[in-house]
């Protein structure tokens, strides 16, 4: 779009930089495993930890070369997947084998290194960053370039530009992906595939261009906050970038941020602050829920959805109870059987937006029912504690339901995703200490300020954007899944050598949540929160490392000997 080198030729202040981070690991808590077993019509069931049982069935029907018919999958609980789980993995398809040969159930679990041999990495990137602005700061030039890797024959890319096509102003644009073929371990969607890594080179380059400029970086940021998508020129379905880092910067203190860096030393310490926005775009899938209404007044909501510790048992029993006016305790919910409608699954922060949706639509459908049960208009119609109130009326609800009622809700895409740019916002601010004598450095606080359109339940968000900032403490200081390059295969198999962040790395995390609500994206207004806490979570930590020590690096992560040699002497 536009012409950057021209751009960048006649702008007053520019930055052409590159960053590089590794290739990392999805390190789920719990491992892969799966439990197969035949029955005499040659149906398979396999039960494991799936995120996206619905394709997963039909991956694993065409693997085994059987009818998607045949086969059922139930995945009720998940310990985590980050990605990791979105497609079957070998486990899946070697007890399916296995049982069908042996003529008896078979459990197939990977032990941690083959979890780190047999699974997908996050690819390694190299991205360069060119920005260009005037004395203003308002940017001219905006190039995101990046070089990714995967296995020969392999077409997926980390898609490391997704965030910077719609995160600043700028006319003049270019934003490439080129992918190399390498004989490395298969590279597929880990955590925010995308966001996670690309914020990383967007927002230190931000950085960089504040200090050349001599301008706070927050300034800087909020000068180029666009009105419009800069590249679709539709308007945003909402965005509270702004909003989110002025609240961020008051609730932090940033004002006590010293602009140059190495001036606030504690002892052998130096200490820093950082800042970093955060994107990540909305999406809205296809999927379907079923709720019944009982003879006793109790429902049931059944979905081939999932929950991988985000909290969709609990959200989707609460928007149920919120419309149908049942209790959440006499709620009973089936997630995660390919024998329940079909549902997009848990991956991309699609989850809760898309079968909370289709929940409310099926809830909409029963009130209606509910209301003609009754004989009052529905908009007359109040639905409380299991009780039904309209025209000075009050029945129990069982009462209008004989036998039980039901309704299928399902939603889709429609044209609101092509007339706005959606997509969810926020902000990481991040104060560290960087250790003058041994070049260890620690992260003293965090904290994230998010706008996800209706927060659905403030617990399980919160949580999961720890998740996310812990994500990026590691990404930022520890995460490094190393090659032997004389053979491509993995060096650090295990927990014990590939490092994410334990207790004594991470500080007192504190998340903010700004009150949104995104008529467009969806019928319940929320958008994706799970992603959205790893997203700009790093380049904070790397930005504050910056400003408490002055060493400026661009390769992660940022272990000590990356720092040593550039530290000022005590």
């Amino acid at each position: 779009q536009g012409d950057i080198d021209g751009a960048m030729a006649n702008a007053a202040v520019t930055i052409d930089v590159t960053y590089v981070t590794p290739s990392q690991n999805s390190a789920a808590m719990e491992p892969h495993a799966s439990i197969a077993t035949w029955d005499d019509d040659g149906a398979l069931t396999l039960y494991g930890a799936y995120q996206m049982p619905t394709s997963d069935a039909q991956q694993l029907a065409k693997s085994l070369g059987v009818s998607e018919k045949k086969v059922r999958i139930i995945a009720r609980y998940i310990g985590g997947g980050f990605g990791s789980k979105l497609g079957i993995a070998p486990e899946s398809v070697a007890a399916a084998i296995a049982s069908k040969k042996l003529g008896r159930p078979v459990k197939a679990v990977m032990a941690r290194t083959q979890v780190f041999d047999a699974t997908i990495r996050r690819s390694n990137t190299e991205q360069r960053l060119r920005l260009a602005c005037g004395h203003d700061g308002k940017l001219t030039a905006m190039g995101h370039d990046s070089l990714t890797s995967n296995t020969p024959g392999e077409t997926y890319f980390e898609p490391v530009g997704i965030g910077t096509h719609l995160l600043y102003a700028g006319e003049n644009r270019s934003i490439t992906h080129r992918l190399i073929e390498l004989n490395l371990l298969l590279s597929g969607s880990m955590r925010a595939p995308g966001e996670a890594v690309g914020m990383i080179g967007l927002e230190c380059a931000m950085d960089e261009l504040a200090e050349k400029l001599g301008m706070d970086p927050i300034e800087l940021r909020r000068i180029n906050d666009p009105s419009k998508d800069p590249e679709k020129d539709v308007p945003y379905s909402s965005r509270s970038l702004t909003r989110a880092l002025d609240l961020g910067a008051e609730k932090f203190g940033w004002d006590k941020r010293e602009a140059k860096p190495g001036m606030r030393r504690e002892g052998e310490w130096l200490v820093g602050m950082g800042v970093a926005s955060a994107v990540r775009g909305n999406q809205l899938m296809q999927s379907s829920a079923k709720v019944e209404i009982h003879p006793d007044g109790s429902a049931t909501v059944s979905s081939a959805m999932t929950d991988i510790g985000t909290g969709s048992y609990t959200i989707l029993a609460q928007i149920a109870s919120e419309i149908l006016g049942i209790p959440v305790e006499r709620i009973t919910m089936s997630l995660g059987d390919t024998n329940d409608p079909p549902a997009a699954g848990s991956g991309g922060s699609w989850g809760a937006a898309s079968a909370g949706s289709a929940v409310y639509l099926a809830c909409e459908m029963l009130r209606q029912k509910l209301a003609k049960a009754m004989g009052v208009d529905e908009d007359g119609l109040t639905l409380k504690d299991g009780n039904a109130i309209g025209d000075n009326r009050q029945v129990t609800i069982a009462s209008l339901v004989g036998d039980g009622i039901e309704a299928t809700g399902e939603i889709k895409p429609g044209k609101q995703e092509k007339e706005t740019s959606q997509a969810s916002f926020g902000c990481h601010f991040a104060e560290v200490g960087v250790n003058t004598v041994t070049g260890e450095v620690r992260v003293r606080r965090m904290l994230g300020v998010f706008a996800a359109g209706r927060v659905l339940n403030a617990k399980t968000a919160r949580s999961q954007c720890l998740g996310g900032m812990t994500f990026g403490i590691g990404t930022a200081l520890t995460e490094d899944l190393i090659h032997d390059q004389r053979t491509g295969k993995l060096v650090n198999r295990d927990l014990a050598e590939y490092h994410v962040p334990v207790n004594a790395d991470v500080p007192q995390l504190e998340v903010h949540f700004l009150d949104e609500r995104d008529i467009h994206a969806n019928p319940i207004h929320a958008k994706g929160i799970g992603e959205l806490g790893i997203s700009g979570a790093a380049p904070a930590v790397v930005n504050a490392i910056y400003n408490a020590c002055g060493v400026r690096v661009r390769e992660m992560p940022i272990t000590l000997d990356k720092l040593l040699a550039g530290l000022p002497a005590l």
